[in-house]
């Protein structure tokens, strides 16, 4: 049986300044920090503000020396694919799961396995993963280059 359990702000805030403590030390080694869409997004831009480091949006521009954010790793299918594409210089998330495929270099809480955590930013309904967010391997395409 599914057991939604709700993860609220003020753990959010709480599990925000232990990982920047525990990143600060390593800031020389990473120039950006990257948020996996949607989860991730949150997370990174409070990593990026306790940090001082710039928030990278376009995955294509990932290196070896970025910091990679997501909200859970579950599956591990997500980070898997990503990191397939590109190593990375750590990933942190805010859950991860015994059994996940892609272990996290730091992670705040462990989720058990018939837990599904709600996040304060998600509502009930957008809590609900439907299966239609899916990592795309990105068409060569002309995009304009950031200064």
């Amino acid at each position: 049986m599914i057991m939604r359990k709700r993860y609220t702000y003020a753990q959010f805030d709480t599990d925000v300044k232990k990982l920047a403590r525990a990143l600060r030390p390593r800031t020389d080694r990473f120039d950006a920090i990257y948020g996996v869409p949607r989860g991730g997004l949150v997370l990174a831009v409070c990593l990026s503000h306790s940090l001082g480091k710039p928030i990278l949006l376009d995955p294509r521009r990932i290196t070896k020396r970025t910091l990679v954010a997501d909200d859970i790793a579950d599956s591990g299918a997500t980070l898997k694919a990503l990191l397939k594409r590109q190593k990375v210089f750590l990933v942190v998330t805010l859950y991860r799961t015994t059994h996940s495929r892609m272990r996290p270099d730091f992670s705040c809480r462990t989720k058990k396995k018939n837990d599904w955590i709600v996040f304060p930013w998600e509502t009930d309904a957008s809590s609900a993963y439907d299966g239609t967010l899916k990592m795309r391997r990105p068409r060569a395409a002309r995009i304009s280059r950031f200064p």
